[in-house]
């Protein structure tokens, strides 16, 4: 953590960032935002921050009407890349099921006809993703199996280690500035770093000092005191991007588009 953080910040993870430097380490961060759509001036927000702060910046985006515009708006920043956020984000599942796009029911073959067309909608907007963000974290086995053929060759959710599996790799995030229950709104200091410093505790208790930690936004939904502590929070620790966490898929991605 850089040296001028706000006062919170140092005392909620002061002692726990003490125990990291004194083993000659440091978290590593990385950030994704859920829920892009078509430029807007949240989304100019969020890319100044990422610009102001050398804090590189993974957009899940929602195919909509406005997808080529919305390509066109990110592709000037250098450090910001952008990843499938679902085939429609449309909530699927039953009710008393929760949320998620694909359900148990759903055949490859049709998980897979989804994926192709949407990665295609992709590739003629002018993006070449290869990330898979699935819309309320809901990652099914379905889709990891679908994505063996596809261009896309990491997906990402939340809260687990990153891996392999089935030829996908996977990078989570863990930290989410907002609150959802209720509406979404500021999930609050105290919150936000108290999980913070559980996650590197956790890290640092199973030495496995290099597992990353995901900061998770969706600049749609941010109120005033969201927008304060992430300029805050991007001042205080460096981002790396997603493309250096990622393990290494052992395969190459299929040319869907052609």
């Amino acid at each position: 953590m850089r040296r001028l953080a706000p006062l919170a910040f140092r005392l909620i993870l002061g002692r726990e960032l003490r125990l990291w430097t004194k083993a000659g380490r440091a978290p590593v961060l990385w950030w994704r935002d859920d829920d892009a759509r078509a430029p807007s001036e949240a989304l100019d927000r969020l890319l100044a921050l990422s610009r102001g702060h050398a804090a590189p910046l993974t957009l899940a985006a929602i195919v909509s009407p406005h997808l080529d515009a919305l390509v066109r708006r990110v592709e000037v920043e250098p450090t910001v890349e952008i990843a499938v956020h679902g085939f429609k984000h449309i909530n699927r599942q039953p009710a008393g099921r929760g949320f998620g796009e694909v359900v148990p029911e759903d055949s490859l073959e049709w998980v897979r006809a989804q994926l192709r067309a949407i990665v295609m909608a992709f590739h003629k907007a002018g993006a070449q993703p290869t990330l898979f963000v699935p819309p309320w974290n809901n990652l099914q086995p379905r889709l990891i199996e679908a994505l063996g053929d596809s261009s896309i060759t990491a997906v990402s959710a939340f809260d687990q280690a990153r891996g392999v599996s089935q030829g996908v790799a996977r990078l989570d995030a863990h930290l989410d500035v907002l609150r959802w229950k209720g509406g979404a709104r500021f999930r609050g200091r105290w919150r936000f770093l108290t999980r913070m410093r559980r996650l590197m505790a956790q890290r640092r208790v199973s030495e496995n000092w290099d597992e990353p930690i995901g900061l998770l936004t969706h600049h749609l939904d941010h109120d005033a005191a969201t927008w304060a502590f992430l300029d805050q929070f991007l001042a205080a620790f460096p981002i790396q991007a997603r493309q250096d966490l990622t393990p290494a898929s052992p395969r190459a991605p299929e040319a869907l588009s052609a």
